[in-house]
């Protein structure tokens, strides 16, 4: 039995099409645009924390570590903070740099995601 192709348009039969641009629920702005905002929004210098989120492997904070200092040299050891997941097959891992300019946390972050065991960095 051959089904049949509706020739009606998707707004019709109850369905709405989806945006290729997501929208902020609050302003109707695209999200991206907000995020553009929200970055200029930050005060330079300022506390930024950044948290990575990881697969457990043998000599990854100390890669971790490396990389972030390589951004941020002045980082102190007190304001970092690690957690491993409740079977100990991942680990957060929050740093708290002191960032000078939009530029620095994006190339952190970028230098982060190449890490293979890295699975998000927020």
């Amino acid at each position: 039995m051959a089904s049949q192709v509706s020739s009606k348009p998707l707004e019709t039969m109850g369905f709405q099409r989806r945006s290729a641009t997501r929208r902020c629920p609050k302003s109707g702005r695209s999200a991206r645009l907000a995020a553009v905002e929200q970055h200029s929004l930050l005060a330079f210098p300022c506390d930024y924390p950044i948290k990575v989120m990881a697969r457990v492997g043998p000599g990854l904070r100390e890669q971790l570590d490396a990389i972030v200092r390589r951004h941020a040299a002045d980082l102190d050891g007190s304001r970092i903070s690690e957690r491993p997941s409740a079977q100990q097959n991942f680990v957060g891992v929050t740093y708290i740099i002191r960032a000078h300019n939009a530029e620095q946390i994006a190339a952190l972050f970028a230098d982060l995601k190449t890490v293979e065991s890295v699975l998000l960095v927020l």
